[in-house]
């Protein structure tokens, strides 16, 4: 039962990448809890309604993002994902590459898997390379 909920969890966190990628705010919308707290590595926090409000208006868009070995973890029914991030991310105008080290809480619930949390980290310089 165990390894089967750590895959169902990765898949979950996989599902979440791929609809970052494409930017489908329904898909995403629909693994974030209502409240949900996002906290880049820039320090910046969004909601779940900012973040997707973002991603819909095309004021943040990912060019690629790929999680590095993520690991599972869990906790009673929640499920610790941590990994590391690395991003092309266009803000407006601003393109930048990100390597960020994160941890996402998810809640396993009747309907499946829901975002909770996210922290990043961004990476020293040297670890990004």
């Amino acid at each position: 039962m165990t390894a089967a909920l750590e895959h169902s969890l990765l898949a979950a966190e996989e599902a979440r990448r791929q609809a970052m990628l494409a930017a489908d705010v329904a898909a995403l919308g629909g693994l974030l809890s209502d409240t949900l707290a996002y906290t880049h590595s820039t320090g910046v926090t969004d909601t779940k309604h900012s973040y997707l409000a973002l991603l819909a208006s095309g004021a943040l868009r990912y060019e690629t993002l790929e999680f590095a070995s993520p690991q599972a973890r869990l906790m009673g029914t929640a499920g610790l994902v941590s990994a590391v991030m690395y991003a092309t991310v266009r803000k407006g105008e601003l393109r930048r590459d990100i390597a960020s080290s994160y941890l996402a809480v998810w809640e396993h619930t009747a309907a499946g898997w829901v975002l909770q949390a996210v922290q990043a980290t961004v990476l020293p310089a040297k670890a990004a390379e």
